[in-house]
């Protein structure tokens, strides 16, 4: 494993967050500004996998069954869930007294309703593709029976790394990135301007879930002491900080280490690091000449220097192994690592030959929003092309760049960040691999079978073996094309109390003080 500068910052800056105070001591109203790197693309979450969308959208909507602060499946809009003895029927009990942003009561048709939009076309779907059949009897209560048993379906359906938000029932037929924004969170939305912000304010008609204390990851007790919290976007880092020390900015994302550095001193400045927090690295398209061919795929995985790449990245704030889950996981594994950072070009440029390439482009696509992915892309652009490959770098907004993926004929790399926690395990950390989630467009029937293994295991330790396989089995095929392990730094103003860092930045129980 790299130990880096950030490693170090980290001891120290983590012991600076503070815990949630509670309501009553916390200071009501004030508008706080959240600046984030990256343009929002749609507030619809059930058709979007970006972060970008998921930091305004987790504050409005809510989930039958989300995850606490260790990751652990817990009740949210569901009061309680009942498993039936063959482990083939979910009966889900509702909370009463929840209201959408638009007055009315939630009930399990809107449940029903909106269950039915993810299985028909949310971009993970395939969690779903177990249900045989859902139903609402009464007001209060959600029924799914599953074709076989599932032993990780409650962990599935409570990711949210593309979650099952409930929307009113009116809304099933929207589709993909039309849904008109009303949910049943503590925060409601006010505007959307594109390249811009999104404003949100409290939402006066939520009831806090009082089987919980304070926060706890996605559930808990939401508590709405802000009037508003506006997402700006901000893609340029120094203006981030600059913004954060004028006090114009009240909580940023991704904060340079040689600024977080010399934050360090600055009394009016917490630090929030986060280890591990994606996956960095690209997308590899089976389908577009010249990778789809394996041997050309091997040479590009082969030929290039992760230390190198993650280093220029991200400003050495990174950690170098093969795993497709974090170490200290409990499905951490090696398994692959003879593919993994082989840093061979010699060998390299020998497979393009055995491979009988003949000069055709190789695409990559990153986008300018994410610093980190940009710079990722410069430096594998320089290594491959060193090794004898005509590459082009195609650069777009994050917006742009995700619209653009889905042209299979436009690009053989897509840059981007693979989360692995604390919402996404691995039974979602690369679901992108598996059918029909085909980040690589050509469907590999092995990871398939071996996905489907996986979930069915009743045994963790049977299932991290098959976890292994599926991990070994990416790298051997050269699906995902990893980089390392991306530390981000997050950071608020003193004056900002209870918040906390969390994969997702939450702004119930928070407040603004003097």
């Amino acid at each position: 494993m790299h130990l880096t500068r950030r490693n170090a910052l980290i001891g120290s800056a983590g012991l600076a967050a503070s815990a949630s105070l509670p309501a009553a001591a916390q200071r009501r109203g004030g508008d706080l500004v959240f600046a984030q790197e990256a343009t929002v693309p749609t507030l619809d979450m059930h058709f979007s996998t970006s972060i970008a969308t998921r930091n305004v959208a987790m504050n409005m909507y809510e989930m039958l069954v989300s995850r606490n602060e260790n990751n652990a499946p817990v009740a949210d809009l569901a009061e309680g869930w009942d498993e039936s003895a063959d482990g083939l029927t979910y009966t889900f009990r509702l909370r009463r007294g929840v209201k959408f942003h638009n007055g009315k009561d939630m009930t399990s048709a809107d449940v029903l309703a909106s269950w039915r939009r993810y299985a028909r076309m949310a971009l993970q779907r395939r969690v779903l593709g177990d249900v045989e059949a859902m139903s609402a009897p009464d007001a209060h209560t959600f029924v799914v029976k599953l074709k076989a048993r599932q032993p990780t379906f409650i962990d599935q359906i409570s990711s949210f790394a593309v979650p099952i938000s409930i929307h009113p029932a009116e809304q099933e037929n929207a589709e993909g990135g039309k849904l008109e924004p009303i949910g049943t969170g503590p925060f409601q939305f006010v505007e959307f301007v594109p390249d811009s912000h999104v404003l949100i304010r409290r939402f006066d008609g939520y009831a806090p879930n009082t089987a919980y204390q304070g926060t706890d990851g996605f559930a808990g007790r939401k508590v709405v002491t802000l009037d508003t919290v506006r997402f700006r976007l901000v893609r340029e880092a120094g203006a981030r900080v600059a913004g954060l020390e004028t006090g114009e900015l009240h909580v940023v994302e991704d904060v340079p280490t040689k600024s977080a550095e010399r934050l360090r001193t600055n009394r009016d400045i917490r630090l929030l690091p986060m280890k591990h927090w994606w996956l960095h690295g690209a997308w590899m398209n089976h389908q577009r000449p010249p990778t789809n061919n394996l041997m050309v795929r091997r040479a590009i995985q082969t030929a290039l220097d992760m230390e190198a790449i993650m280093e220029i990245a991200t400003d050495g704030a990174y950690d170098l192994h093969p795993g497709l889950q974090y170490p200290g996981n409990p499905y951490y594994t090696d398994a692959g690592k003879q593919f993994y950072n082989v840093n061979d070009p010699a060998k390299a440029q020998a497979m393009l030959r055995q491979a009988n390439y003949q000069g055709q482009e190789l695409v990559i696509i990153t986008n300018s929003s994410f610093a980190s992915m940009y710079n990722a892309a410069v430096v594998v652009t320089e290594q491959l092309r060193a090794i004898g490959l005509r590459v082009r770098m195609d650069v777009f907004d994050w917006a742009t760049a995700i619209a653009r993926r889905r042209d299979a004929d436009a690009w053989n790399l897509w840059f981007t960040g693979q989360g692995t926690g604390p919402s996404v395990g691995p039974f979602t950390a690369m679901i992108d691999v598996v059918s029909p989630q085909l980040n690589q467009v050509v469907a590999d029937p092995t990871l398939d079978a071996l996905y489907a293994e996986l979930l069915s295991r009743p045994a963790e330790a049977e299932r991290k073996a098959v976890f292994a396989r599926f991990q070994e089995r990416v790298h051997e095929q050269v699906h995902f094309l990893k980089f390392g392990d991306l530390t981000k730094v997050q950071a608020a103003r003193a004056s900002v109390q209870g918040f906390t860092p969390y994969r997702i930045p939450r702004f119930w129980n928070v407040s603004l003080g003097a």
